[in-house]
């Protein structure tokens, strides 16, 4: 019955891509080989960021917790659309369309865990989901020990410097459950930015035994975005 209700509504209400509004999905074939790969040379093998000099990268230097960041794909043209549709239009079913290009980078890391970045409650009811948590879902990987929780409801990281981002989320995780004992542990978004968010969650994971912390997302966004830009951490 759920499966003839959904064709249904197919019917009736045909998905569009999130990026170029032509029908049949939500994200068109065109528009996912637009996509361009967060990967190749140019950029800082420690955050994964684009770069001209790739020796030097000043803005991941401060990192004390996090050991590197890595993303599917470049947060531009049909990747921001997608990451959009999904966080602020609910088009939940995008998380297909993002898993797909973030395994291979998950599976290269082989994490013996990976943890969703929480949303504070108030943040969560107001939206109806956490896009992490349903990207981590679609990804399938096994589940991870314990629970990464955010006890603190933070403001906006949009518009921060990285300073600023990172006294927002400080205090804001904590972790519950067994000891990670030496485990390499990573935390996923939609999208990474500065890493102030990540950091701190590495922080607090770090504190009960994780021997290595990464980030993943579905998508990088330079350190300093366009002041249009909505996302990122």
């Amino acid at each position: 019955m759920a499966t003839l209700v959904a064709r249904a509504l197919d019917l009736l209400y045909p998905p569009r891509c999130v990026a170029c509004a032509a029908f049949g999905r939500n994200l068109c074939e065109d528009c996912c080989d637009g996509l361009v790969p967060a990967a190749g040379p140019g950029r800082c093998p420690r955050c994964n960021v684009a770069r001209d000099d790739q020796r030097h990268c000043r803005d991941c230097s401060g990192w004390r917790a996090l050991d590197g960041a890595r993303a599917a794909v470049e947060m531009s043209g049909p990747a921001r659309r997608v990451v959009h549709g999904l966080k602020f239009s609910g088009i939940r079913d995008l998380a297909d369309d993002m898993a797909g290009p973030l395994l291979p980078v998950v599976a290269a890391l082989a994490p013996d865990a990976v943890y969703a970045i929480p949303l504070h409650r108030r943040r969560r009811l107001r939206r109806g989901f956490n896009q992490a948590e349903v990207l981590l879902d679609r990804l399938g990987w096994p589940a991870a020990p314990g629970r990464l929780e955010r006890v603190r409801a933070t403001a906006s990281q949009v518009g921060l410097s990285a300073g600023e981002r990172r006294e927002n989320v400080a205090g804001a995780f904590r972790y519950r459950g067994p000891d990670l004992k030496g485990a390499t542990v990573a935390v996923l978004d939609d999208v990474v930015t500065t890493g102030a968010t990540a950091s701190e969650c590495a922080r607090v994971l770090r504190e009960h035994g994780a021997a290595r912390v990464y980030a993943i997302a579905y998508a990088r966004a330079p350190y300093r975005s366009p002041a249009s830009g909505r996302s990122g951490d």
